[in-house]
């Protein structure tokens, strides 16, 4: 027993020594280290920062948002203010002018507390945006950056497009969608309705979401593509080898002809008529006109009225000459007719923006020439009419003669 006491002092003597007096009055001690990465995107864990004045404090929000962290304790022992005051105004600050912050965060809350000798903000933040939609966002500059974007998103038949623009410009994208798909129809099964949003509402940097709603999801329009580049492929081979620009015409009405079977309205009017059989007469001389420029000829829609009611139809150029054509009339008579303005009786258009087309020169017929037509002027002065052709009586006395030698 008295070497145990013995080591009981020696041990006493070395916990002195060595400063571990915390566990004689239980209090302890904690000494948090100074975080260069104030973020953790582990919800379960809680990283603690160190911010002393009003642009770290920024800086961290940022950061926070960024990492899509949902808690975080800060010590602000050392900060220089009413950061109570400030923690508020940076918020505010961000949700007017930062892009990301605008466009992801929902809500926040900031309480405090004397932790020891230390004082701390814990903040616990809400996102209306997952993180992988925040990792999604894609930097763009300018106005031409966001089209190029677009283009891409529309060409794959996506939902949603979020850009982040640098030199931000405002853009009309419904209009530019509308725009886009009426040259790109080969491919673009259907115009979306869109919708786009942008974060904050001033800046020369922003956040644009765009979200495109089709009828048919994204699997259904692409393999829609597909089938109609088959069909295109086909009439493409249905003129193959021909020069003359009105036969051409003609087969690509030839090959559309049949493949027409009700009249009716749809969103996707290239694939409906080409691959269904559905179409009105929008559909009919949209489908014409790209058949046509698919085969180098020149071939416009126009919109109007024939007797009163809204209606479509093409003017093509033929060998430099402009004619109209309305296929959905001609599916009556079977036959493409090429007219001219003023054969357009019960039609209204745009006039002034429609290439004029006059009337057709009528076409040579198949018979020969008659016995004038053909001769040049020359011809007909060397052939006199005072040396007429023998007659059989000198045919046959010559030939007696030559008997009698």
């Amino acid at each position: 027993m008295k070497h145990m006491g013995v080591l009981l002092l020696l041990l006493g003597a070395v916990c002195l020594l060595g400063g571990c007096t915390g566990w004689m009055n239980e209090q302890y001690s904690r000494v948090e280290p100074h975080m260069e990465v104030y973020a953790n995107d582990k919800e379960s864990e809680m990283d603690t920062a160190v911010v002393r004045n009003f642009d770290e404090l920024t800086n961290l929000l940022v950061s926070l948002v960024t990492h899509h962290t949902s808690e975080i304790s800060v010590d602000i022992s050392q900060y220089d203010g009413a950061v109570e005051v400030e923690v508020e105004r940076a918020m505010e600050n961000l949700r007017q002018e930062n892009p990301l912050v605008s466009f992801a965060l929902a809500d926040y809350k900031a309480e405090f507390a004397e932790v020891g000798a230390r004082r701390v903000c814990l903040l616990k933040l809400s996102y209306r945006r997952s993180a992988e939609q925040v990792e999604s966002i894609q930097s763009v500059w300018g106005i031409q950056g966001m089209k190029q974007k677009i283009n891409m998103a529309l060409d794959n038949a996506q939902s949603t497009l979020v850009l982040r623009a640098s030199s931000y410009s405002e853009l009309d994208v419904e209009s530019y969608v509308a725009q886009y798909y009426s040259t790109h129809m080969a491919t673009m099964m259907e115009l979306p309705r869109v919708t786009a949003t942008v974060y904050p509402d001033r800046g020369s940097s922003r956040i644009i979401e765009l979200q495109f709603q089709y009828t048919k999801d994204r699997q259904t329009l692409l393999e829609m593509r597909r089938e109609v580049e088959i069909m295109l492929s086909s009439a493409a081979g249905y003129v193959r080898g021909q020069t003359s620009q009105e036969v051409k015409a003609e087969r690509l009405y030839s090959f559309l002809r049949p493949l027409f079977s009700e009249k009716g309205t749809t969103t996707s009017p290239i694939h409906s008529l080409l691959c269904v059989g559905v179409g009105d007469s929008y559909s009919m001389a949209v489908v014409y006109g790209l058949l046509c420029r698919q085969v180098e000829l020149e071939c416009q829609v126009v919109s109007g009225t024939k007797n009163g009611e809204p209606w479509f139809w093409n003017v093509i150029c033929l060998d430099g000459v402009w004619c109209h054509v309305d296929l959905m009339t001609d599916l009556d008579g079977g036959d493409l007719t090429l007219r001219s303005d003023q054969e357009m009786k019960n039609y209204t258009w745009d006039r002034e923006n429609t290439p004029v087309c006059p009337v057709r020169e009528p076409q040579p017929t198949e018979s020969g020439p008659t016995e004038t037509e053909g001769l040049d002027s020359d011809q007909s002065q060397t052939d006199s009419p005072s040396e007429p052709e023998a007659s059989e009586e000198t045919e046959e006395t010559e030939g007696e003669s030559m008997e009698g030698h």
